[in-house]
Formats: structure tokens, C-alpha cells, sequence
């Protein structure tokens, strides 16, 4: 949340989600109550500030922007090292694992279904590379879509090898 509110001046919690959906959220997609759930407590922590803005016809909204010290620790998390491992656990891979105790058919189909949903991940990054600028602000989200894209490619090739090795089988 830091990152966003630093990059996109004053948000409101939908602002945020709506950011989070565009950007990051192909990675990293927290639910809509988590968002108004950190909120606060980033006030609290005078990580971030909190603007009021009266409307006529509906609930006030809350606007947020990121202060010196959400900067600080924001640079401080993003410089921080070592890198947790990456999640260790695939339920897709572990019912492969165990294939010889399903049908097939129900395995290949859990494969083609992933295999699905990650060519349309993949789609969905291609349409925003193709709208993307050439401008230096780019580079580090170029670099992360870059890895989306290898990563969907190594994914959708095992998957469409591996459903061919099933229906050969």
C-alpha cells in the first residue's frame, strides 16, 4: 500500500483497489477489507495521512497520502534483505504428484484448466505491454511484466507437454 500511495499521490481505498488491480495485483492481490483494514493502522503509524472530504450524496470519503516516514520505511522493506522463499506449496503439482491415484481424464482436465487460466493471465499482460509507454517511470513495472510473461510461457508449455504425455498414455 505504501508503494501504491507513493507512486500515485492521494487514494481513497478504492483508488488503492483499483491501482492494485491494474498493477500489482496480478502478483500480489490483497482482498477489499484487508485494504480498509491497513489503513488505519498506517495512520496510526504515521506512515501515512488522512484527508476527509465531505460529498452531498454519499459518505464521506477518506483520502490517503504517503508522509516522509512511509518513504522511509517503505525503502527501508523494499532494501531489506534476505528475500523470503518463494511459496512452497502447488496444489496443482502435488495431484500430479499423486496422478496414479485419479482418473486421467480428471487429471487432464485440472491441467487444461490451469493451463486456461494462465493464458489468460498471460493475454491480459500482453494487452497491457502493448499499452504501455516507452518512458523511464516504466522500466521496473517492463521488467515485472517481463517476468509474468516467461513465467506463463514455461507454465502453458509444461502444461500442454504434459497433456500430451497424458492422452499418449
Amino acid at each position: 500500500m505504501l508503494g501504491l500511495l507513493a507512486t500515485g499521490g492521494e487514494l481513497s481505498g478504492y483508488d488503492l483497489q483499483k491501482r492494485i488491480e491494474g498493477s500489482v495485483g496480478y502478483f500480489w492481490a490483497p482482498v477489499r477489507s484487508q485494504i480498509y483494514a491497513v489503513l488505519p493502522g498506517l495512520v496510526e503509524g504515521g506512515f501515512v495521512r488522512r484527508r476527509d472530504v465531505a460529498q452531498a450524496d454519499r459518505p464521506d470519503k477518506q483520502l490517503y497520502r504517503v508522509t516522509p516516514r512511509g518513504k522511509r520505511a517503505l525503502r527501508e522493506w523494499l532494501e531489506a534483505a534476505p528475500l523470503p522463499p518463494e511459496p512452497d506449496r502447488n496444489v496443482l503439482l502435488l495431484k500430479v504428484f499423486f496422478g496414479d491415484l485419479m482418473a486421467p481424464a480428471a487429471l487432464l482436465e485440472q491441467i487444461r484448466q490451469r493451463r486456461r487460466e494462465v493464458e489468460e493471465l498471460q493475454a491480459s499482460l500482453r494487452e497491457i505491454e502493448a499499452r504501455s509507454s516507452c518512458r523511464p517511470s516504466d522500466f521496473h513495472p517492463a521488467l515485472t511484466r517481463k517476468y509474468g510473461l516467461r513465467y506463463t510461457g514455461a507454465i502453458i508449455r509444461w502444461a500442454k507437454e504434459a497433456e500430451r504425455e497424458l492422452l499418449a498414455r
